[in-house]
């Protein structure tokens, strides 16, 4: 009888070795080489399968600056190659990933047309979102942040506009210095779960607000939302940025109403005419009261969608003075100006989960009446 022969495994750093490393590597060197050359997803999903803290370090300096090489260039689907990179920097915070990709390396992958060097770039300024303290280095870089926002409102790429969108949704979130006391929830996530991908979650540690007084109190970043959301001849881009600005505000007014909903700047943030005045000022009330254009019938539906969206976070989203009288004030006003507004609204408790439509309904009315 032969011998059964047992393969015998050697540990380096304490750390099993990688099985299909060598094939990844020569993979890696034929697609710098010759970009056209088609991805074979299934080495990189079987790497990527084996990855963990105790054997990514070594692997760092030999698969990362490929990687970034072929996502910077490449342009079929960058998914695999994405997710393996994703999966290397998971144990790195975001100092040390920026001793890897300084922020200049960071805005030439933003401003690129290919979208897997743009992903690449918000995989690593995502990791701002991990402590307030990452967020706010982040907001030492107003320059990198200002290209996360065109990428987020200006990118063509549905998978780019989505992943910039929920990466700055993500550090407000950390750098928030606003927690809401009272039974429920915070803040709001963007992973996909409940409506319209938005989800619940509660936060415990208040951040600085830097990225905030950015994004809010600077004139530069208010101007190019309004001009990217707004711009002189509203096409499809257009659109697109409008519904990914009306997506994140229902989150953002959970987190900090006040912040979303007044400004130094209302020559730029104009509101449609004297009757809205009572909504308030601020980019909330713009986007929902001056932003779209209602005779076109689609952005009208996303509109009216917005609104119910609002509303249904908004009833969760804690206690909150400022939150409850922001609401009130821009959902009634818009709805006394939108007559199939307020009959979606009147019926949108019929169109919920059974649990809810009570509350729901109840909450719509002290809003409405």
């Amino acid at each position: 009888m032969t011998e059964r022969v047992v393969p015998e495994y050697t540990m380096q750093d304490g750390a099993l070795p990688v099985t299909g490393l060598d094939e990844l590597e020569a993979h890696l060197e034929e697609l710098v080489n010759d970009p056209a050359t088609p991805f074979n997803a299934k080495l990189f999903d079987d790497v990527e399968l084996q990855l963990n803290e105790s054997n990514i370090p070594p692997l760092l300096t030999t698969l990362l600056p490929p990687l970034t090489t072929i996502l910077k260039q490449t342009t079929q689907d960058p998914t695999p190659l994405l997710s393996l990179a994703i999966k290397l920097l998971s144990p790195l915070n975001f100092s040390r990933c920026l001793t890897i990709a300084d922020p200049p390396s960071l805005l030439a992958a933003l401003r690129s047309p290919l979208p897997g060097a743009n992903l690449l770039a918000l995989a690593i300024i995502h990791k701002a979102a991990r402590t307030p303290s990452d967020a706010a280095i982040l907001s030492t870089v107003p320059d990198v942040l200002e290209e996360v926002v065109r990428r987020w409102l200006d990118s063509p790429d549905v998978g780019v506009g989505e992943r910039a969108g929920r990466v700055l949704g993500d550090i407000l979130e950390t750098d928030c210095d606003v927690i809401v006391e009272g039974e429920g929830v915070n803040g709001v996530s963007a992973t996909t779960n409940g409506i319209l991908g938005n989800e619940l979650v509660k936060r415990r540690v208040p951040g600085h607000a830097r990225i905030w007084r950015l994004l809010f109190l600077d004139r530069q970043f208010i101007t190019l939302i309004t001009t990217l959301c707004r711009p002189e001849t509203i096409d499809r881009q257009a659109t697109l940025a409008q519904g990914r600005l009306l997506r994140i505000l229902p989150r953002l007014t959970a987190l900090n109403p006040r912040a979303v909903s007044t400004t130094p700047f209302p020559d730029i943030l104009s509101l449609p005419d004297a009757a809205a005045e009572p909504a308030g000022h601020g980019l909330l009330q713009w986007a929902a009261l001056t932003m779209v254009d209602t005779t076109d019938i689609l952005m009208h539906l996303s509109l009216i969608d917005f609104f119910e969206t609002f509303v249904s976070i908004m009833r969760v989203a804690g206690n909150s003075a400022d939150k409850d009288k922001v609401v009130r004030d821009l959902v009634k006003t818009a709805a006394d100006r939108d007559d199939q507004l307020k009959a979606s609204l009147r019926g949108l408790p019929d169109r919920t989960v059974e649990e809810e439509a009570v509350p729901l309904a109840r909450y719509i009315s002290q809003i409405l009446d």
